[in-house]
């Protein structure tokens, strides 16, 4: 019973991690990358981060110039990186 309860929280681990990725392109020009939902990456997205999401603005960080208007978004949006 232990054995099998092992195999299949490993194989349901396996499922979650490696489930692929998809990217797609838009009529705006914005890129969707979602590598099993643990990352997502928008480029040229300009838009909010969601309001359950800790927000990490990128040029305020690292203090840019020239905003790329890139939002990356970890652990199913936990975090958010946005350089804009």
């Amino acid at each position: 019973m232990k054995k099998t309860l092992i195999t299949l929280g490993l194989c349901a681990f396996a499922a979650s991690v490696f489930s692929g990725c998809a990217t797609q392109k838009t009529r705006t020009g914005r890129n969707n990358t979602f590598l099993g939902g643990a990352l997502a990456v928008n480029t040229g997205y300009y838009q909010p981060p969601a309001p359950t999401s800790i927000d990490v603005d990128g040029t305020q960080l690292f203090g840019r110039v020239n905003p790329s208007g890139d939002q990356v978004k970890f652990l199913w949006g936990m975090f958010t990186y946005t350089d804009y």
